[in-house]
């Protein structure tokens, strides 16, 4: 071959896959493309979210607003379906969703969705009429006096403004509706999310104005969620969207800007979902990572306990979550510096916390805390729970182990030697108990604590998790559990770890934590075999999980077999430990 061949060869190799390069990661978040139907339309901040239903025989894709807030905790939290129609016909339309705009094209034209704050959205029209309809009569919607074209949804603490168009609110019996009429083909209407009461306000705000401000918003946040390997690009985008569009602003019992699993249905802040969301936030966003700790921690109660669930409304106390703080701790304490009054916050709640379970929770006083219902375990149902309650597991004795073992660290960076050893010798005290009465020389196993009785059918991932202690665990003990682990045909499926052997009797596809595949359990037995020196092994598990993650996106929990996406299809515990594995694990 002739130099010039060559040399024009090379070039063409470099550019192409410089070119290659760019469109890899030049994709900006702002682009990605979801699926309204999974994946609801919300931003930072918000309270409000907009979702499709699935399309009916007649082609129709509704699309709803949800108010997010938890005030009607027993109630469904739909607000309007919002319809696009032409004359006196709603009409069929396609939805479109990025995270800045929602576009939906008709027969009769278009429309648009967009945020101009987290409490106003738009909905602009060229061409189709827009019908409103839901829980709206006239006594819960009424018009504000010397607003003509406002009207207040008292029941769901929102207005309606026609900002340009023409309608009004419609009332016939029981059911109420606002037709809205674009005026020379235009029309925008701004539905305004209020927390006491509405302040007349204007909405100057241009479309533009709204749109380029909202950009560089979440391209900052996008700069500071994890680098992963361009094999993963896209789906780390749509997680940057899930995680940035997730948070709230702090209101009634959330003190802090703080990240809900869902804007779908799961729109509360769960003590320990809390913790995977605070990692993936604490390689570049220390100061919001840390309040996704300690917006729970903020209501902690004299016993030392944390709440279930919080939301701006209610705080659930039936149950409790695992300990698995002090394991996030140190995790956090590899990623940012915490500073001293930080050390010595934490010190105290998370003593108190620890505390809790001996306290309150080892009604055998054997040293060993118990489960009281499988919610306080976060396995709500698991197969390891079927001889009943109180339940003594290995698992939350190992999670309390590594809690103890992060409370004597931190307790000698804030010069306090004597409890730090105090709180190693804890530690030593409950492994060796864990040990002697809960590994049966096979597997670590959880048993009523009232009976002794144990579910011998059981073949749950639960019996594994005490590999998340490491090399502080027996050698003899952890390369059991390491190679049941790599056994065939067990636990580890095509897409990751199942939480029950699919193999199992007691194996249910979607049986929530009897057999599905679920973000938590996967990223602590990763990090467990990291620590145990299984670096192969773990990297494995996290591909697969990434590449669950890239095929079926970031649902609650997955099918074992398929993959499929089950529960809530937009989880952010999913989204943040996939962005953990994807960054930490796989390179």
């Amino acid at each position: 071959m002739k130099k010039g061949k060559v040399l024009k060869t090379t070039l063409q190799c470099f550019f192409g896959l410089l070119f290659a390069n760019y469109t890899v990661f030049a994709q900006n978040v702002a682009d990605t493309q979801f699926d309204l139907s999974k994946v609801p339309f919300s931003r930072y901040g918000s309270y409000m979210s907009l979702s499709t239903s699935d399309r009916d025989s007649n082609g129709k894709e509704e699309i709803h607003l949800y108010e997010l807030s938890g005030k009607n905790v027993f109630s469904f939290n739909g607000v309007l379906k919002i319809e696009p129609a032409r004359g006196q016909e709603v009409i069929p339309v396609d939805y479109t969703a990025t995270p800045l705009i929602v576009n939906g094209k008709t027969k009769a034209g278009t429309i648009k969705f967009y945020y101009e704050t987290p409490e106003i959205l738009h909905i602009l029209s060229d061409g189709p009429a827009i019908i409103m309809s839901g829980n709206l009569n006239t006594n819960n919607t009424l018009p504000v006096p010397g607003f003509d074209r406002t009207w207040k949804l008292r029941d769901s603490r929102f207005t309606v403004t026609i900002k340009s168009g023409q309608g009004k609110f419609n009332e016939s019996g029981q059911a109420g509706f606002f037709r809205i009429e674009p005026v020379d083909g235009k029309l925008d209407i701004v539905i305004d999310q209020y927390n006491s009461d509405w302040l007349p306000r204007t909405y100057r705000k241009s479309f533009q104005e709204s749109i380029s401000e909202l950009t560089a918003e979440l391209q900052k946040w996008d700069e500071e969620t994890p680098s992963v390997p361009p094999a993963y690009r896209n789906a780390r985008n749509l997680a940057s969207y899930v995680n940035w569009s997730s948070m709230i602003k702090p209101q009634g019992n959330i003190t802090r800007y703080g990240m809900v699993m869902s804007k779908n249905w799961m729109y509360n802040i769960w003590s320990w979902d809390n913790c995977f969301n605070a990692i993936s936030l604490g390689y570049h966003q220390p100061d919001a990572s840390w309040d996704q700790i300690m917006v729970l921690f903020d209501h902690q109660d004299s016993t030392g306990a944390i709440p279930d669930y919080i939301n701006a409304h209610h705080m659930v106390w039936e149950f409790r979550k695992p300990p698995i703080h002090g394991w996030t701790l140190s995790k956090l304490m590899k990623q940012y510096q915490l500073n001293d009054t930080q050390l010595n916050d934490i010190y105290k709640k998370l003593s108190l916390w620890t505390n809790y379970w001996f306290d309150y929770r080892d009604g055998n006083r054997n040293g060993l805390p118990e489960y009281y219902h499988g919610n306080d375990s976060g396995w709500d149902n698991s197969t390891s729970f079927d001889t009943g309650f109180p339940a003594e597991g290995a698992d939350l004795a190992a999670l309390l182990i590594e809690q103890m073992d992060v409370l004597s660290e931190v307790a000698m960076k804030i010069q306090k030697p004597d409890e730090a050893k105090k709180w190693k010798q804890r530690a030593d005290a409950t492994l060796g108990k864990m040990i002697a009465e809960l590994w049966n020389g096979e597997k670590f196993v959880s048993r009523n604590a009232v009976t002794g009785q144990i579910n011998t059918e059981s073949q749950s991932l639960m019996s594994y998790l005490p590999i998340l202690l490491g090399e502080r665990l027996p050698e003899k003990i952890r390369k059991k559990m390491i190679s049941d682990l790599k056994r065939p045909d067990y636990l580890v499926t095509t897409y990751g770890l199942a939480t029950e052997n699919p193999q199992s009797k007691l194996y249910v596809s979607d049986g929530y934590w009897r057999g599905p595949i679920w973000a938590p359990t996967t990223l602590m037995v990763v990090d467990g075999l990291q620590r145990s020196n299984e670096t192969k092994f773990a990297k494995e598990l996290a591909v697969k999980f990434s590449d669950l993650c890239n095929k079926s996106g970031f649902a609650e929990n997955f099918n074992a077999i398929t993959g499929e996406a089950l529960r809530d299809p937009a989880y952010t515990w999913t989204s943040s430990v996939f962005l953990i594995l994807a960054h930490d694990y796989i390179k």
